[in-house]
């Protein structure tokens, strides 16, 4: 089984995504809640840092993730847009 990221409007493949095996899926969750502990005592300054460099990172690449939700969903071009620099806004304003 696969996933498939198929264009709304043309009914085209965009990309194909291999489905996780159930052992994958926990070795996933495993490593997330190994890792947990560690981001729980990075001091909060340092993960205000991560989370605002993430909003830089949204903010530069917003017009490709607006391209790629428009392909993806249909959404407008301007909103996708938008949306992609509202996720900016939220990492920049938590950071």
């Amino acid at each position: 089984m696969s996933f498939r990221s198929v264009n709304p409007a043309t009914g085209e493949v965009l990309a194909e995504f291999p489905a996780l095996t159930t052992a994958e899926v926990q070795q996933r969750l495993a490593r997330a809640a190994a890792t947990a502990p560690t981001w729980r005592r990075t001091p909060a300054r340092d993960r205000a840092a991560i989370v605002g460099r993430l909003g830089e990172l949204l903010e530069q690449d917003k017009e490709r993730l607006g391209r790629m939700m428009t392909l993806e969903m249909g959404k407008p071009i301007k909103a996708a847009v938008e949306e992609a620099a509202k996720c900016a806004a939220a990492c920049r304003y938590y950071a």
